[in-house]
């Protein structure tokens, strides 16, 4: 594995989940004073725990630990990536994966089936989406951090997995057979006549080629009159992905974001342009779109889940006024990792960035908000949302925020709840998207009733 620049390129490729990028060369490392005093601290606790602690302790184990420690005291997304966590930064990079092929979320204290993909395993079996998965290998879930059950998941092809499948009070164990599975984030339908509804679950290594596909296979005679872009529960991903599907709604050179970084290699403005998300060797995957898609009316559903990648698109389309943004203020992840092997098998990721809109509107703590916020229906027992502002070592915002804050607090929302007849962010896009249909005129002044009285609340 090659060493990962400092440059923005490099940098680019992380948001929200890790990635790799295989850069030629790393910048020549800047002079450094090691301090003497604390390095001679950190080689006497060793000694002591080497020669005094109650059980044998190995030297990997030790420094390991110093190493975790080291990257945690930074910020809440740097840290220390071990075997198992690097061999992980590659499975998300990658196209194809081999797992069951389902999409599971925290449901409180409980994970939960949000959809299965067509003929996977786990379609194959019978699971179904609202399916509670309660034991991976006959071991219990409950109190398992999720990487950890993500990871008992997935192995190698044809190799067998046992997930327990909880439905009312019984549980259910089905033998799956993990298969090499296609790493599908991009599902589209029609909404309304006419309106094709876009969701992308996240931003990995195949996003942009499925999204350039869907909107192909839309185009012809019948080419839909108005797209709706849903980036909600969206965690992001890879920037350069998120680069290119900005780049399949707004016109080649278009800023996107800037990027603001400690060295002179992390700071520049990343534009719609190939360089910063064709991957070597492989085709512009935005080659051949329709024309129309630069040009269609546009709306994009976020909420307090939308971070990170999804966050640099919606800032985008909105800047540049391509796309009216519906739903609530995004979770503040404005700032860019990058993930530097520090030997065959680990590594760290650190943040070397902070990242702006075009606009020059700063996300990290912050957020962006919608052009029409439509909360989501809350039930008694809902949750609070948290953001990036309530984690514990977040990169405060560099400007004061310009909304009190509860109103950023919003319920959890379950992509269950997506595309029903409760969606009330999906059908204020359809409103806006049909502001001619004299079904939806109601509403759509109402939206706009409420857009108004959202920039009026906000003034000083």
């Amino acid at each position: 594995m090659k060493p990962i620049a400092f440059a923005l390129l490099g940098a680019l490729l992380l948001a929200g989940v890790p990635a790799v990028d295989a850069a030629d060369t790393a910048p020549a490392a800047p002079a450094l004073t090691v301090p003497q005093a604390d390095m001679e601290r950190l080689l006497a606790a060793y000694a002591l725990v080497k020669q005094n602690y109650v059980g044998d302790v190995d030297d990997k184990t030790l420094f390991d630990g110093a190493l975790s420690g080291m990257l945690a005291a930074l910020d809440a997304h740097s840290r220390y990536l071990d075997k198992d966590a690097m061999r992980d930064v590659v499975r998300e990079n990658s196209v194809d994966y081999v797992g069951i092929g389902i999409e599971v979320e925290s449901d409180r204290d409980r994970l939960r089936v949000v959809a299965a993909s067509d003929g996977s395993p786990a379609a194959r079996a019978g699971i179904r989406p609202g399916d509670v998965i309660a034991a991976v290998d006959g071991t219990p879930v409950a109190g398992l951090a999720y990487d950890d059950v993500a990871r008992r998941m997935h192995g190698a092809a044809g190799t067998i997995v046992a997930i327990g499948i909880a439905r009312g009070d019984k549980v259910e164990t089905l033998r799956l057979t993990r298969a090499e599975l296609h790493n599908d984030t991009v599902h589209v339908r029609m909404a309304a006549p006419g309106l094709a509804w876009i969701r992308v679950a996240e931003f990995g290594g195949a996003t942009p080629a499925d999204l350039a596909a869907a909107l192909k296979r839309l185009d012809g005679k019948d080419a839909p009159r108005g797209l709706i872009l849903d980036l909600r529960n969206d965690p992001g991903g890879l920037v350069a992905a998120g680069v290119a599907v900005a780049g399949a709604f707004l016109p080649p050179g278009t800023a996107l974001f800037s990027a603001r970084g400690r060295v002179g290699g992390a700071n520049a403005t990343v534009t719609v342009d190939a360089r910063y998300y064709r991957q070597p060797g492989q085709p512009d995957v935005l080659d051949g779109l329709p024309a129309w898609t630069r040009t269609v009316p546009l709306a994009v559903l976020v909420n307090g889940s939308s971070a990170s990648a999804a966050e640099l698109v919606t800032g985008a389309l909105q800047d540049h006024h391509r796309a009216t943004v519906i739903g609530t203020r995004t979770f503040g992840k404005g700032s860019i990792q990058s993930v530097v092997p520090l030997d065959g098998d680990t590594g760290i990721k650190f943040t070397v960035a902070r990242y702006s809109t075009p606009a020059g509107h700063e996300i990290q703590a912050r957020g962006i908000m919608p052009d029409v916020v439509v909360a989501p229906a809350a039930a008694a027992n809902d949750e609070l949302l948290l953001r990036e502002a309530d984690l514990a070592r977040h990169l405060p915002a560099t400007e004061p925020a310009d909304a009190p804050a509860d109103a950023q607090r919003t319920p959890v929302e379950s992509t269950r709840t997506f595309g029903t007849g409760t969606d009330k962010a999906l059908q204020a896009a359809v409103a806006v998207l049909s502001p001619e249909d004299k079904r939806t005129s109601t509403l759509a002044g109402l939206l706009r009733r409420w857009e108004h009285a959202a920039v009026a609340a906000s003034a000083p």
